[in-house]
């Protein structure tokens, strides 16, 4: 009878959550237009939160490179901006939007990598009509305080950089808050099951056609694993995997969570716009390390865990979240 409740409490707010959480719009914006710290080449270095880029140039974003002195360079870039994040954006959603950017780019905030649209060389895929819009997870930002955003660009001909668009910090709906977050890299592979060999790493949420699996279609999976602490082992939690397109298998510690849509693609029933939540059978979850597995089939066009929040957030708190959800009314 409780799992029959769990469902139907998780059916209530897909009903939701669906309509909610897809819009692109924002309660409040805090432009990042301006001058930006610029250095030709390519250095992982170049990510971190501390590292000195007091000597590099500005340059004007958004705008071509070759608008800005780098008329005829192709390849390797980077941009940072330093920004303080308004303490009154700290109970939302936060995306930062970055225009249309010729041809690849990987965004890193705080040092922690957000996003990725195209493929870098050897395997080079070009984005340059893409819109960038990344999700930055609610446990690394500094509110009130200094941020930094890096983004490493790879053009190969032609305009380069973030040429274009809006570029702003948004601050969406109400955010939830996860117990355990799982927003980051991710191992990946695609078939049926994991494997050991032939393993990728991707960041969740984000479509597989930017991060190096251009036009693919059919099987994937998703592993990671995580610390639990013991106080919430005997908790009854809810798993959120967010959007998926588009049918999909949850495994946590090797036991069946949940799916939804036909897994084996005879059906094509749509469920792409279906945020997934799925609640945890009791004595699933452990003290300290557990693993969880996300099997994804994709029928076409783009593909993965697209969008929103992935993790672990305990019934009570996600029940109460859509509780003050539709008291506030600011569904958007």
């Amino acid at each position: 009878m409780k799992r029959i409740i769990c469902k139907v409490i998780v059916l209530l707010v897909l009903m939701s959550v669906t309509t909610v959480l897809q819009a692109n719009r924002y309660a409040m914006e805090k432009s990042l237009r301006g001058f930006w710290y610029f250095k030709i080449g390519d250095n992982p270095e170049w990510a971190a939160t501390g590292y000195d880029d007091s000597n590099w140039q500005k340059i004007f974003v958004p705008e071509k490179w070759e608008e800005e002195g780098y008329q005829g360079y192709d390849g390797y870039a980077w941009y940072r901006y330093h920004f303080d994040v308004p303490e009154d954006f700290s109970k939302r959603e936060l995306f930062i939007e970055l225009g249309y950017i010729d041809d690849v780019d990987e965004v890193f905030f705080n040092g922690i990598k957000i996003g990725q649209t195209g493929s870098f060389p050897p395997y080079y895929s070009t984005a340059y009509n893409a819109n960038r819009v990344y999700r930055i997870p609610g446990n690394i930002v500094k509110y009130g305080k200094n941020n930094v955003v890096a983004v490493r660009v790879y053009d190969s001909q032609l305009e380069g950089g973030i040429v274009r668009g809006n570029v702003v910090l948004g601050a969406a709906d109400i955010a939830i808050n996860l117990d355990v977050n799982l927003c980051g890299t991710w191992n990946f592979n695609t078939g049926h099951t994991p494997s050991k060999n032939d393993v990728e790493q991707i960041v969740v949420p984000g479509k597989w056609e930017n991060q190096g699996f251009y036009d693919y279609n059919g099987y994937a999976v998703y592993s990671t694993s995580f610390d639990l602490p013991s106080s919430m082992a005997k908790t009854r939690m809810v798993f959120l995997a967010g959007r998926i397109d588009d049918y999909d298998q949850v495994y946590i510690n090797d036991t069946f969570i949940g799916q939804t849509g036909d897994y084996s693609g005879r059906n094509n029933t749509d469920k792409h716009t279906e945020f997934r939540n799925y609640c945890v059978p009791m004595n699933v979850l452990k003290p300290g390390k557990n693993t969880v597995e996300i099997r994804v089939y994709d029928r076409g066009g783009e593909g993965g865990i697209l969008e929103g929040a992935v993790g672990l957030i305990t019934q009570d708190r996600f029940i109460e979240f859509w509780r003050e959800k539709r008291r506030s009314n600011k569904y958007y």
